[in-house]
Parts: C-alpha cells; structure tokens; sequence
C-alpha cells in the first residue's frame, strides 16, 4: 500500500472517530437526569451536560423540613445529578475511544 494511501486511510479513521464522538456526545448532552431530592422534598433536574435546568419542590412535604435540612439535600441531590451527567460523559468518550 501506498504511503499516501495509507495517510488517507488514517484520515477517514481519525474522521470517523470524530463524528462518533461529536454524535456520541451531543446524544448526552440532550439527554436529562433527574434525581430525587431526599426526604421526598422533591426533584432536580440536569441536563447531559451538566446545567441544572429545573428544581421542583413538592409543597406537600415542605412543611415537615427546615430551611438547613432543605437546602442540604437539594444541594445532595444536584451533586448527585451533575455527577451522572458526568459519568455519562465519561462513558461516552471513552466508548468512542480506539480499542
């Protein structure tokens, strides 16, 4: 084989790999995740990439809570998601990845 064929080869493989890692990624980052708040306190939402897009409270169980112990597990559970998201990520690069 030719070196210059061999240098085409190399390019379309470096170029698939590209386009399975942008696909790859753009499918994480539409994807959300949602976690629960704990105490049933409600629900937080992130997107594949990480942005927090939505906080839902159940009023219902508001009540029962305090200020401290509501805002530490809300925080708990935005951790808990940005850490999926994260996961989710890294899963997704390192699928893409040349074996």
């Amino acid at each position: 084989m030719s070196r210059r064929r061999r240098l085409e080869n190399l390019v379309s493989e470096i170029e698939e790999r590209d386009a399975a890692l942008t696909t790859a990624l753009a499918n994480v980052r539409g994807q959300t995740i949602e976690v629960d708040i704990p105490d049933e306190l409600g629900v937080v939402e992130v997107s594949g990439a990480g942005r927090l897009e939505r906080i839902e409270i159940d009023l219902e169980n508001l009540p029962y809570t305090t200020a401290q112990t509501l805002s530490e597990n809300l925080l708990e559970a935005i951790v808990a998601a940005e850490e999926h998201a994260q996961e989710l990520r890294q899963q997704a690069l390192a699928a893409s990845r040349p074996r």
